[in-house]
């Protein structure tokens, strides 16, 4: 083994060495001097050398590679950097919860944001704990204890200030870390991430909540605005024409596809029919890129599923619950696609009995509870697999009753389970240009206070009579906005409705088309839907 460069920090103090391209630093080379052929030890005990090396900073030699080799490995360019960024400037200096479901990005995305914008990174795995982050705790995680936990950890010196990022991922493995949030947070000037796949544990009663501490962000699998930047179409998605064009307005259907002035709305149209199948998990992504291949996106999904259910095993004291999670998976879907009302104030209820009799069909020697199979529904919502759309009751904003719909928080796994079942394709098709819609506008509840264009907590949708509006929007101007989504040519009669009772202010249909404007609402593309809210 030979050293190659002197490591420095940004107050030219040696910190370590580079050896055959792997940084250590001097008290791990002190305890291994023996085996690199050009460092000694002096008589004083310090680290020297017969050559004149060239010295590098820790930036250099560590940071710059490290994150060179993400960025070449993930190379999308995620949003999720910018939310990141917001949070390091924000004066109040809280700790960050990132939250989202299994193999979204979060630990990629967090490292490469790391190594961008801090000059030392201390990750930690609570899966492993390999050098015992616990023992710091204990400990009373004084400035100190992590100078001995990053010797052990193989990390240059603790500095604690803002130059340093700590990182603790998996958290809800130990309700011990979690609970010491706040004691790390005064302790430590550092900068605090903290994050996991699995954060529906945290509201388990030995787990305390840090309020006040805390800052929460939620990370999703790809937008379509994100699938669009890979493939160098997102600019087109923010700035053609939301309504088609004056030139295009009066054309038919049949010469609008072969009209040259309509090839960028058909070229995000294959893209958005694309993103349906593949979604927007960074793997099946990497899959398609690599292969064009749906089946291998498909593979990759249901790999996926296999290991959440796999890992949720630690979560639940009946191992046999997970098991439950494949037949909601599909039995939600045919709820969806069965029932266009939604099922009232029996969602969970009706999911619950369906799954039951699925699994009493399949697997009778299977003893389920109704109370199994509903923590099982409860868990698929907070590990981000499901995502709840509540009801405005009878057209009215201000009657709200959550949870009266579910959808897959990723298109490629909507896709993935219809393809299990046997419901029409029309059903199907309907389903999942609804599940793209909701994927949308869902982002725009989670967006920071200060860039929210909505109110409420997540899409809703409404019954008047015997008319369903598919979503109700109320934006942060008041103004109410009814979407119809449609995937024929039919009209849009229960938006009409809404309109002629003036439940709505404003109607919207999103279907496959170029956009346009009428009397009584307006046609935008379906793709559209959540990049050019609020529709202007």
């Amino acid at each position: 083994m030979t050293a190659t460069h002197c490591v420095k920090d940004t107050e030219n103090q040696i910190i370590g060495f580079l050896v055959d391209g792997v940084f250590y630093t001097d008290y791990n080379i002190k305890e291994n001097i023996q085996y690199i052929e050009n460092l000694f030890l002096s008589e004083k005990g310090d680290i020297v050398t017969n050559e004149n090396l060239p010295k590098c900073t820790y930036q250099q030699a560590v940071n710059g590679v490290k994150y060179q080799l993400i960025a070449q490995e993930n190379y999308f360019q995620r949003d999720i950097q910018e939310e990141l960024l917001c949070w390091k400037q924000d004066a109040l200096h809280k700790v960050l919860q990132l939250e989202g479901s299994r193999q979204i990005g979060k630990t990629t995305e967090l490292l490469k944001f790391a190594y961008a914008q801090y000059e030392y990174i201390i990750y930690i795995s609570l899966f492993e704990d390999s050098y015992q982050f616990t023992e710091v705790l204990r400990c009373g995680c004084t400035p100190l204890e992590m100078e001995k936990y990053c010797r052990r950890a193989q990390l240059p010196h603790f500095v604690n200030s803002r130059k340093t990022i700590i990182i603790i991922d998996e958290i809800q493995v130990s309700p011990m870390v979690y609970n010491s949030i706040r004691m790390i947070r005064a302790n430590l000037d550092c900068d605090l991430i903290v994050t996991g796949s699995y954060l529906g544990q945290t509201l388990n009663k030995e787990f305390f909540q840090p309020a006040g501490t805390v800052a929460y962000l939620y990370m999703y699998p790809l937008s379509f605005s994100e699938f669009c930047r890979i493939f160098e179409k997102e600019d087109l998605l923010k700035t053609l024409d939301l309504y088609g064009g004056e030139e295009n307005a009066s054309l038919c259907k049949k010469d609008l596809e072969n009209r040259e002035s309509c090839a960028g709305y058909n070229e995000l149209y294959k893209l958005y029919e694309l993103y349906k199948k593949v979604g927007g998990y960074p793997e099946a992504v990497k899959a398609y890129a690599k292969t064009h291949n749906i089946v291998k996106c498909y593979e990759v999904i249901e790999n996926l599923l296999i290991t959440f259910e796999k890992e949720s095993r630690n979560y639940f004291r009946e191992s046999k619950e997970p098991l439950i999670f494949r037949t909601v998976y599909t039995e939600a879907l045919k709820e969806m696609c069965r029932e266009k009302r939604g099922t009232g104030s029996k969602l969970v209820e009706t999911i619950t009995g369906m799954t039951k009799t699925e699994i009493a069909v399949n697997s009778p020697k299977q003893m389920i509870s109704r109370t199994e199979i509903s923590n099982a529904v409860a868990w698929l919502g907070y590990s981000g697999i499901i995502g709840e759309c509540g009801l405005y009751n009878n057209g009215d904003v201000n009657d709200y009753i959550p949870a009266r719909r579910l959808y897959y928080m990723d298109c490629g796994i909507a896709s993935y389970v219809a393809e299990q079942t046997a419901l029409p394709k029309d059903n199907i098709d309907g389903f999942l240009s609804e599940n793209f819609v909701y994927t949308e506008l869902m982002r725009l509840y989670k967006k920071r206070a200060g860039e929210k264009l909505v109110k409420g907590e997540s899409p809703c949708f409404s019954i008047y009579g015997g008319y369903e509006l598919d979503f109700m929007i109320l934006g942060k101007d008041n103004t109410i906005y009814g979407l119809e989504v449609k995937t024929n040519t039919g009209a849009p009669a229960s938006l009409k409705v809404f309109i002629d009772k003036k439940l709505v202010d404003r109607g919207i249909v999103a279907k496959k088309t170029t956009g346009g404007h009428s009397d009584q609402f307006d046609t935008i593309p379906i793709y559209m839907v959540g990049v050019r809210f609020p529709y202007i």
